[in-house]
């Protein structure tokens, strides 16, 4: 089995020879990424790039909840973490990724909790980060892009976002991923708190109305977040296209 730390496997992620070599090893052997030395904060690694390359594991911090922690447990949750995701059939069969539109539209949510040990006042602020993970088809880094929704003052309870679709463009949706996250705003002497997350392979994402189960940072959905969801509206369009995807 190779072994290697991030840095290499960036390396080796690079559009050109050492790419498709790698990528043709990884169908036949197994690859490990393990997070590089200097992260002694425990951080961790975009794991997508390992992902686009057809490494099979990932060697994360577990205890540390951060985004690519949270893309890991949304990777895995798709095959109710058995703890085995099949690879796509572009790095199976070396088949062509086809590019495709994605529109986001966060209406509302429901029962969304305090910030976990937090205390102070009986209402949130909630507002929605909306992000894309992917892998660029120009140079095979990871690309990520962000949208925000605006803040509701004081209700957690059912509160309602009004604002235009959110548009991304998406290389490789077999390997993107698409990721929800919730946050409390506070003042402007206060950082922002974290109150819950979903992240999804945009292979699973449906078009329509849906509702998205929220997670809290240790990828739990018991206790306050049982009944914590948002409302999203989704569009997808492939080749100008617009599908239905059941």
């Amino acid at each position: 089995m190779l072994s290697i730390n991030e840095s290499k496997a960036r390396k080796l992620s690079k559009i050109g020879e050492n790419r498709v070599e790698w990528v043709e090893y990884n169908n036949t052997h197994l690859s490990r990424v393990y997070p590089s030395g200097k992260r002694v904060d425990s951080s961790n690694f975009n794991p997508m790039i390992s992902w686009s390359n057809g490494v099979q594991m990932c060697a994360l911090n577990i205890q540390t909840p951060d985004p690519s922690r949270r893309l890991n447990d949304g990777r895995f949750r798709q095959n109710e973490n058995c703890g085995y995701v099949l690879k796509p059939e572009i790095l199976r069969l070396g088949k062509d990724s086809e590019p495709l539109k994605l529109s986001i539209q966060v209406l509302s949510g429901t029962c969304l909790p305090k910030a976990k040990g937090d205390k102070k006042g009986e209402y949130i602020d909630p507002y929605v980060q909306v992000t894309m993970f992917d892998v660029s088809s120009y140079d095979g880094r990871d690309t990520i892009v962000e949208k925000y929704t605006h803040h509701v003052v004081k209700n957690g309870f059912n509160p309602i976002w009004q604002h235009n679709p959110f548009k991304f463009k998406v290389d490789h949706p077999e390997i993107a991923m698409l990721q929800f996250t919730i946050w409390n705003n506070r003042d402007v002497t206060s950082s922002d708190t974290f109150i819950g997350s979903a992240s999804i392979p945009v292979s699973c994402v449906r078009e329509g109305y849906r509702s998205v189960h929220l997670f809290d940072a240790n990828n739990k959905r018991n206790g306050a977040f049982e009944c914590a969801t948002l409302l999203v509206d989704v569009g997808l369009k492939i080749k100008s296209q617009e599908i239905k995807m059941w």
